[in-house]
């Protein structure tokens, strides 16, 4: 016991420095990030009339659909209602990278035109699989590929595409799918490209 009491007491300073260096280490980032808010806050409003806002194309073989399927109606409904409203994909984006980008004062509408396009991309996925499985294949496969051009991060999305693709042998496809992946600024790219590997 008294041989191991020299090891335990190493262990337990190796421990304490450890801790004390990570805690500087949280006290600078917290610094970092309140000195970064406060530079975010104090930026001017800027025009974002400019902005890549999403429209959603009309004549869709989704939104000629005749069905009776309350389900479909429903989801096509819900997406026909975003083209009224502005989207924009800010998917990576921090509300202080917003500021910081935008100025403070289009926080607000910057953060709705984020949450329609979340919307949307949900939507589209949604509807995707419903009319795979209702058999509309054609206008399912029409409005998956719409939200890869939309830059979408819901792996629904890119595995349906995928299946279709392979079925179809067209590998050249699921190539574009992955490169388009690759290219996205989210927490999801990872899942996405490990589930188009698989």
């Amino acid at each position: 016991m008294h041989l191991l009491l020299p090891y335990f007491i190493i262990l337990i300073v190796v421990i304490q420095l450890k801790l004390r260096k990570s805690s500087r280490n949280d006290e600078k980032s917290i610094k970092k990030f309140w000195e970064r808010e406060s530079q975010a806050n104090s930026v001017r409003k800027k025009n974002i009339d400019s902005l890549d806002y999403i429209t959603i194309p009309r004549n869709m073989e989704f939104e000629k659909l005749e069905t009776s399927d309350s389900d479909i109606i429903k989801l096509k409904t819900s997406l026909l209602a975003l083209r009224d409203k502005k989207i924009l994909n800010l998917t990576g984006y921090t509300n202080t990278d917003i500021k910081m980008e935008y100025g403070v004062g289009n926080l607000t509408d910057l953060s709705q035109y984020d949450d329609n396009y979340a919307e949307l991309t949900r939507l589209i996925s949604n509807l995707g699989k419903l009319l795979i499985e209702r058999g509309y294949t054609n206008a399912a496969i029409e409005l998956l590929e719409y939200g890869i051009t939309c830059k979408t991060d819901v792996s629904t999305n890119y595995t349906l595409l995928a299946d279709y693709y392979r079925e179809n042998n067209e590998p050249e496809k699921i190539k574009m799918l992955t490169h388009t992946a690759k290219g996205l600024n989210s927490i999801n790219k990872d899942v996405i490209l490990r589930k188009l590997e698989d």
